[in-house]
């Protein structure tokens, strides 16, 4: 009788790998449901800005805001007491060098120089008489020397011819005498006149330099009110725009008050407010952005005020081109400070809330996105939009870079 065998059938490989394919889903699923059990919190993706960690270049930057100042700044001040008597200008006005910006008065010391001048010119014409006096006496004493020559050269030739007759007895031995006594007499009376010339001279010099030196007195203390004066009218010592009229018509303005406030528009610089964090990477001569809204202007790093003010450092910037025609004044502007350029390193969008060249805790996705791990990372440099990675994340990286409050209580969260 015939006896029937049953042969064991083998799996076809198609099934196996069927087989294999289902496992493997099976343990990717079990491993998900073991990872969603872990989390205790859920959130949905367009809830979460995600970045993702690149590689490349990219500009280290500092950024500040701040405002527009002028370089050189002027006060006008009082020469002295006076009342403020017209406002020529206004705030914000452009002047040039000479203009008559604030007109000031003062009655007493314009009554004191019309006085002055009406004193100096009095003396002026009493100095005039006495040259015309002095000059008229000494044309006197010249004419009476000129006398004394005349007489003292017809006593010569009176006294030679009696010299010459006397010998031969013709004239009388008293006449000759007579004559000898005329000639001395006549000289005394030339020396005496030349004397006293000379003495007229020096006094006359002397009374000249003591009229002068009351003279020039005189004038320098009319100078003097006059400047005063003129000092009343306040004018504009360079080509400027006025920033300041701290005064009134009608006010009352002692000596050194303020009364304008110019600024050179042509010379302005920026002073911007930088956080302190960052202030250890601003250096003297760091090349800046500035931008006035409407146009962006280049400058560098001047000054690096050595004191910090509710937060922030001062850093005034000089610039390197001319300024756009809406540069003026107190205009808010922002700076972007260029700290250093990066080439080929690890960089990604700056997480909220992180400090450059820190220890900080980013949250990473893992390779599905589904899930949100608590990651230790070391951050380098970093400008206002990136920061470096230095280490704890690779490029490829997805990374959350929103606001963590919601979630930084979890060490993993899921994500839907």
């Amino acid at each position: 009788m015939d006896i029937a065998v049953k042969t064991k059938k083998s799996w076809p490989v198609r099934t196996l790998v069927i087989v294999f394919i289902a496992l493997v889903v099976l343990a990717l699923g079990a491993y998900q449901l073991w990872q969603y059990s872990r989390a205790e919190l859920t959130l949905k993706a367009n809830s979460l800005i995600i970045n993702q960690v690149k590689r490349g270049s990219f500009t280290v930057t500092v950024r500040g805001n701040g405002v527009l100042v002028p370089e050189n700044v002027q006060w006008l001040s009082a020469s002295g007491d006076a009342k403020v008597e017209a406002l020529l200008y206004k705030p914000g006005q452009e002047v040039s060098r000479g203009d008559e910006i604030v007109r000031l008065t003062n009655p007493r010391l314009e009554q004191q120089l019309a006085e002055t001048k009406w004193e100096l010119s009095a003396l002026e014409a009493e100095h005039q008489a006495s040259d015309l006096a002095e000059q008229a006496a000494i044309a006197q004493q010249r004419a009476d020397m000129l006398n004394a020559q005349m007489a003292l050269n017809g006593a010569e030739h009176e006294y030679q011819a009696h010299l010459e007759l006397i010998e031969t007895g013709a004239v009388s031995k008293l006449d000759f005498q007579r004559a000898k006594i005329a000639l001395e007499q006549a000289r005394q009376t030339l020396a005496s006149r030349k004397e006293q010339m000379a003495e007229s001279a020096k006094s006359l010099k002397a009374q000249q330099h003591a009229r002068f030196a009351r003279l020039n007195q005189l004038k320098n203390r009319v100078s003097r009110i006059q400047t005063q004066v003129d000092e009343l009218s306040v004018r504009a010592s360079i080509d400027s725009i006025i920033l300041a009229l701290p005064v009134e018509v009608g006010q009352h303005v002692s000596m050194g008050s303020n009364i304008a406030k110019l600024a050179d528009q042509g010379a302005l610089i920026a002073e911007l407010q930088v956080p302190e964090l960052q202030i250890q990477q601003i250096k003297v001569g760091q090349k800046v952005t500035i931008d006035t809204q409407n146009n962006q202007v280049m400058g560098h790093i001047t000054r690096i005020d050595p004191e910090v003010m509710q937060g922030n450092v001062q850093v005034d910037v000089a610039f390197s081109e001319p300024l756009p025609n809406d540069a003026r004044p107190a205009l808010s502007v922002d700076g972007e400070i260029t700290i250093a350029e990066l080439d080929n390193t690890l960089y990604v969008s700056r997480p909220l809330f992180t400090q450059s060249q820190s220890q900080s805790s980013i949250y990473k996705l893992s390779s599905d996105g589904l899930m949100a791990t608590r990651t230790a990372v070391q951050l380098g440099l970093g400008s206002v939009n990136y920061v470096q990675i230095i280490q704890g994340l690779e490029e490829g990286d997805q990374i959350i870079t929103s606001d963590p409050s919601r979630f930084e209580s979890f060490n993993q969260f899921r994500i839907n």
